[in-house]
Protein backbone atom coordinates (compact mmCIF):
# COMPACT_ATOMS: atom_id res chain seq x y z
CA UNK A 1 0.00 0.00 0.00
CA UNK A 2 0.80 3.43 -0.83
CA UNK A 3 0.12 6.47 1.89
CA UNK A 4 1.24 9.95 0.31
CA UNK A 5 2.96 12.63 2.14
CA UNK A 6 3.91 15.37 0.65
CA UNK A 7 3.85 14.07 -2.70
CA UNK A 8 5.94 11.26 -1.66
CA UNK A 9 4.26 7.88 -1.60
CA UNK A 10 5.40 5.99 1.34
CA UNK A 11 5.07 1.96 0.97
CA UNK A 12 3.68 0.21 3.52
CA UNK A 13 2.21 -3.09 4.91
CA UNK A 14 0.03 -4.07 7.53
CA UNK A 15 -1.34 -7.08 9.09
CA UNK A 16 -3.69 -7.60 11.64
CA UNK A 17 -6.23 -6.06 13.84
CA UNK A 18 -6.41 -4.18 17.08
CA UNK A 19 -4.12 -1.63 18.60
CA UNK A 20 -1.49 -0.07 15.98
CA UNK A 21 2.06 -1.10 16.10
CA UNK A 22 4.34 1.10 14.00
CA UNK A 23 7.70 -0.66 13.06
CA UNK A 24 10.40 1.41 11.44
CA UNK A 25 13.53 -0.32 10.03
CA UNK A 26 16.93 1.18 10.23
CA UNK A 27 19.19 2.37 7.09
CA UNK A 28 19.48 1.16 4.20
CA UNK A 29 16.99 -1.94 4.61
CA UNK A 30 13.55 -2.02 4.35
CA UNK A 31 10.64 -2.87 5.83
CA UNK A 32 11.08 -6.98 5.53
CA UNK A 33 13.95 -6.32 8.50
CA UNK A 34 11.16 -5.51 10.76
CA UNK A 35 8.40 -8.20 9.60
CA UNK A 36 11.01 -10.63 9.16
CA UNK A 37 11.96 -10.48 12.98
CA UNK A 38 8.43 -9.56 14.31
CA UNK A 39 5.69 -11.44 12.68
CA UNK A 40 7.01 -14.83 14.04
CA UNK A 41 6.07 -13.29 17.52
CA UNK A 42 3.07 -11.19 16.53
CA UNK A 43 1.57 -14.34 15.31
CA UNK A 44 1.25 -16.21 18.71
CA UNK A 45 -0.60 -12.68 20.01
CA UNK A 46 -3.82 -11.29 19.68
CA UNK A 47 -5.36 -7.94 18.51
CA UNK A 48 -2.72 -6.15 16.93
CA UNK A 49 -2.51 -4.07 13.58
CA UNK A 50 1.33 -4.22 12.59
CA UNK A 51 2.35 -1.42 9.95
CA UNK A 52 5.80 -1.72 8.41
CA UNK A 53 6.88 1.28 6.49
CA UNK A 54 9.29 1.83 4.09
CA UNK A 55 11.36 4.89 4.86
CA UNK A 56 12.45 7.46 1.89
CA UNK A 57 15.30 5.73 -0.91
CA UNK A 58 14.49 2.31 1.00
CA UNK A 59 12.49 -0.51 0.02
CA UNK A 60 9.29 0.89 -2.30
CA UNK A 61 9.07 4.34 -0.96
CA UNK A 62 11.25 6.69 -3.21
CA UNK A 63 13.82 9.48 -2.39
CA UNK A 64 13.50 13.40 -2.35
CA UNK A 65 15.78 15.37 -2.83
CA UNK A 66 15.01 17.83 0.07
CA UNK A 67 14.98 14.75 2.56
CA UNK A 68 18.47 15.32 3.97
CA UNK A 69 18.63 13.87 7.51
CA UNK A 70 17.00 12.77 10.41
CA UNK A 71 14.35 15.62 10.88
CA UNK A 72 12.83 15.87 7.15
CA UNK A 73 12.64 11.76 8.00
CA UNK A 74 10.61 12.48 11.21
CA UNK A 75 8.39 14.92 9.20
CA UNK A 76 7.52 12.19 6.35
CA UNK A 77 6.42 9.83 9.27
CA UNK A 78 5.22 12.38 11.23
CA UNK A 79 2.40 13.20 8.03
CA UNK A 80 2.06 9.23 7.52
CA UNK A 81 1.26 8.62 11.47
CA UNK A 82 -0.69 12.02 10.79
CA UNK A 83 -2.49 10.06 7.59
CA UNK A 84 -2.58 6.17 8.63
CA UNK A 85 -3.57 6.84 12.24
CA UNK A 86 -5.15 10.00 12.68
CA UNK A 87 -6.43 9.18 16.02
CA UNK A 88 -5.61 6.92 18.99
CA UNK A 89 -3.13 5.38 20.62
CA UNK A 90 -0.69 3.49 19.53
CA UNK A 91 2.75 1.32 19.73
CA UNK A 92 6.31 1.47 18.23
CA UNK A 93 9.26 -0.10 17.34
CA UNK A 94 12.33 1.04 15.84
CA UNK A 95 15.21 -0.85 14.72
CA UNK A 96 19.25 1.07 14.60
CA UNK A 97 18.12 4.53 12.19
CA UNK A 98 14.42 3.63 13.10
CA UNK A 99 15.02 3.51 16.88
CA UNK A 100 16.65 6.70 16.99
CA UNK A 101 13.18 8.26 14.71
CA UNK A 102 10.93 6.28 17.45
CA UNK A 103 13.03 8.68 20.31
CA UNK A 104 12.20 11.33 17.99
CA UNK A 105 8.65 10.25 17.82
CA UNK A 106 8.55 9.64 21.24
CA UNK A 107 9.70 13.31 21.91
CA UNK A 108 7.18 15.12 19.72
CA UNK A 109 3.92 13.00 20.35
CA UNK A 110 4.15 11.18 24.25
CA UNK A 111 0.51 11.10 24.72
CA UNK A 112 -0.23 9.04 21.58
CA UNK A 113 2.61 6.50 22.06
CA UNK A 114 1.46 3.48 24.52
CA UNK A 115 4.96 1.62 24.36
CA UNK A 116 8.30 1.30 22.27
CA UNK A 117 10.82 -0.96 21.63
CA UNK A 118 14.03 -0.14 20.24
CA UNK A 119 16.61 -2.93 19.06
CA UNK A 120 20.34 -1.88 18.75
CA UNK A 121 19.06 1.69 18.51
CA UNK A 122 21.57 4.23 17.03
CA UNK A 123 21.57 7.08 19.43
CA UNK A 124 24.35 9.38 18.66
CA UNK A 125 27.13 9.99 15.60
CA UNK A 126 29.59 10.43 18.60
CA UNK A 127 30.12 6.86 19.13
CA UNK A 128 32.87 5.76 21.53
CA UNK A 129 33.81 2.55 22.84
CA UNK A 130 32.56 -0.11 19.99
CA UNK A 131 33.23 -3.67 20.71
CA UNK A 132 36.07 -4.78 18.77
CA UNK A 133 34.40 -7.38 15.78
CA UNK A 134 33.81 -10.60 16.78
CA UNK A 135 32.40 -13.65 15.27
CA UNK A 136 30.99 -16.21 18.27
CA UNK A 137 30.40 -19.04 16.33
CA UNK A 138 30.76 -20.11 12.43
CA UNK A 139 29.52 -23.01 10.94
CA UNK A 140 31.70 -24.68 8.46
CA UNK A 141 28.51 -25.54 6.29
CA UNK A 142 28.68 -21.89 5.19
CA UNK A 143 32.02 -22.29 2.89
CA UNK A 144 34.09 -19.46 1.61
CA UNK A 145 33.46 -16.05 1.67
CA UNK A 146 35.56 -15.56 -1.23
CA UNK A 147 32.97 -17.57 -3.75
CA UNK A 148 30.12 -15.70 -2.39
CA UNK A 149 30.22 -11.91 -2.07
CA UNK A 150 26.79 -11.62 -0.25
CA UNK A 151 28.49 -14.27 2.51
CA UNK A 152 31.19 -11.82 2.81
CA UNK A 153 29.20 -9.00 3.45
CA UNK A 154 26.85 -11.17 6.23
CA UNK A 155 30.02 -12.29 7.94
CA UNK A 156 31.08 -8.28 8.70
CA UNK A 157 28.09 -8.02 10.93
CA UNK A 158 27.73 -11.38 11.95
CA UNK A 159 28.18 -12.72 15.15
CA UNK A 160 26.46 -16.24 15.01
CA UNK A 161 27.85 -17.26 11.48
CA UNK A 162 25.06 -20.28 10.43
CA UNK A 163 23.22 -21.00 7.60
CA UNK A 164 19.61 -19.70 9.56
CA UNK A 165 21.13 -16.74 9.76
CA UNK A 166 22.56 -16.85 6.96
CA UNK A 167 19.24 -17.72 5.25
CA UNK A 168 17.71 -14.86 7.53
CA UNK A 169 20.19 -12.16 6.35
CA UNK A 170 19.84 -12.86 2.80
CA UNK A 171 15.74 -12.27 3.30
CA UNK A 172 15.55 -9.67 5.50
CA UNK A 173 18.03 -7.93 5.31
CA UNK A 174 20.03 -8.22 1.99
CA UNK A 175 17.22 -8.08 0.12
CA UNK A 176 16.26 -4.51 1.65
CA UNK A 177 20.01 -3.55 1.27
CA UNK A 178 19.90 -4.89 -2.91
CA UNK A 179 16.99 -2.30 -3.81
CA UNK A 180 17.92 1.21 -1.82
CA UNK A 181 18.49 4.14 -3.81
CA UNK A 182 22.45 3.71 -3.15
CA UNK A 183 22.84 7.29 -5.22
CA UNK A 184 20.43 9.03 -2.71
CA UNK A 185 21.89 7.50 0.44
CA UNK A 186 25.43 7.88 -0.24
CA UNK A 187 25.24 11.48 -1.70
CA UNK A 188 22.56 13.06 -0.20
CA UNK A 189 21.05 11.69 2.82
CA UNK A 190 22.88 12.25 6.36
CA UNK A 191 21.74 9.24 8.68
CA UNK A 192 23.42 10.87 11.57
CA UNK A 193 21.87 11.03 14.51
CA UNK A 194 21.43 14.35 16.18
CA UNK A 195 21.93 15.35 19.57
CA UNK A 196 19.70 17.93 20.46
CA UNK A 197 16.85 15.12 20.26
CA UNK A 198 18.38 14.08 24.26
CA UNK A 199 17.95 17.51 25.49
CA UNK A 200 13.92 17.08 24.87
CA UNK A 201 13.51 14.15 26.57
CA UNK A 202 15.45 14.56 29.30
CA UNK A 203 12.83 17.27 29.59
CA UNK A 204 10.02 14.96 29.74
CA UNK A 205 10.77 11.60 30.51
CA UNK A 206 8.73 8.42 28.76
CA UNK A 207 6.20 6.88 32.11
CA UNK A 208 5.00 3.58 29.66
CA UNK A 209 6.43 0.23 28.88
CA UNK A 210 9.50 0.68 26.86
CA UNK A 211 12.55 -1.86 25.68
CA UNK A 212 15.62 -1.31 25.16
CA UNK A 213 18.08 -4.58 23.15
CA UNK A 214 21.48 -4.09 22.42
CA UNK A 215 23.78 -6.37 21.42
CA UNK A 216 26.92 -6.83 23.45
CA UNK A 217 29.46 -7.37 20.01
CA UNK A 218 27.32 -4.86 18.25
CA UNK A 219 30.43 -3.28 16.22
CA UNK A 220 28.24 -0.65 14.60
CA UNK A 221 26.13 1.11 17.37
CA UNK A 222 27.70 -0.70 20.17
CA UNK A 223 25.72 -1.16 23.72
CA UNK A 224 26.71 1.39 26.11
CA UNK A 225 25.29 4.60 24.75
CA UNK A 226 21.97 3.22 24.60
CA UNK A 227 22.80 2.42 28.30
CA UNK A 228 22.17 6.44 29.08
CA UNK A 229 18.40 6.34 27.92
CA UNK A 230 17.35 4.16 31.28
CA UNK A 231 17.03 7.18 32.94
CA UNK A 232 14.71 9.09 30.20
CA UNK A 233 12.52 5.48 30.34
CA UNK A 234 11.46 4.92 34.12
CA UNK A 235 9.40 1.89 32.82
CA UNK A 236 12.49 0.50 30.31
CA UNK A 237 13.89 -2.95 30.35
CA UNK A 238 17.44 -2.53 29.01
CA UNK A 239 19.37 -5.84 27.96
CA UNK A 240 23.18 -6.32 26.45
CA UNK A 241 22.15 -9.26 24.92
CA UNK A 242 25.55 -11.43 24.39
CA UNK A 243 25.95 -14.19 21.59
CA UNK A 244 24.59 -10.50 19.49
CA UNK A 245 25.57 -7.70 16.99
CA UNK A 246 23.62 -4.86 15.00
CA UNK A 247 21.85 -8.12 13.43
CA UNK A 248 20.65 -8.98 16.95
CA UNK A 249 17.38 -10.38 15.70
CA UNK A 250 18.70 -13.11 13.82
CA UNK A 251 21.62 -13.49 15.90
CA UNK A 252 19.94 -14.16 18.96
CA UNK A 253 16.58 -14.78 17.69
CA UNK A 254 15.26 -16.82 21.04
CA UNK A 255 15.88 -14.07 23.26
CA UNK A 256 15.06 -10.82 21.28
CA UNK A 257 11.82 -12.91 21.10
CA UNK A 258 11.29 -12.87 24.75
CA UNK A 259 12.26 -9.69 25.53
CA UNK A 260 9.45 -8.23 22.64
CA UNK A 261 6.99 -11.02 24.50
CA UNK A 262 8.00 -9.56 27.60
CA UNK A 263 7.16 -5.61 25.96
CA UNK A 264 4.04 -6.49 25.03
CA UNK A 265 2.78 -8.28 28.33
CA UNK A 266 3.94 -5.07 29.94
CA UNK A 267 1.72 -3.36 27.54
CA UNK A 268 -0.87 -5.54 28.36
CA UNK A 269 -0.63 -4.77 31.91
CA UNK A 270 -0.96 -1.28 31.54
CA UNK A 271 -3.72 -1.22 29.14
CA UNK A 272 -5.98 -3.63 31.74
CA UNK A 273 -4.83 -1.43 35.08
Amino acid sequence: MNCTVRELPVYYEEYGEGTPVLCIHGYWVDHRLMSGCLEPIFSQTQSYRRIYVDLPGMGKTPSARWIQNARHTLEILTGFIQAVLPEGQFLVIGESFGGYLTLGLTAQMPDRINGIALLCPGVTQDRQNLPEKQIIWKSPELGSPEDDPDLAAFLEYAVIAAPETYRRYKSDILSGIQISDTEFLSNYFNGDCDPPLYHSLKAAPFHKPSCIITGRQDQAVGYSDAFKLVEMFPRATYAAVDCAGHNLQIDNEPLFAALIMDWIWRVELQSSS
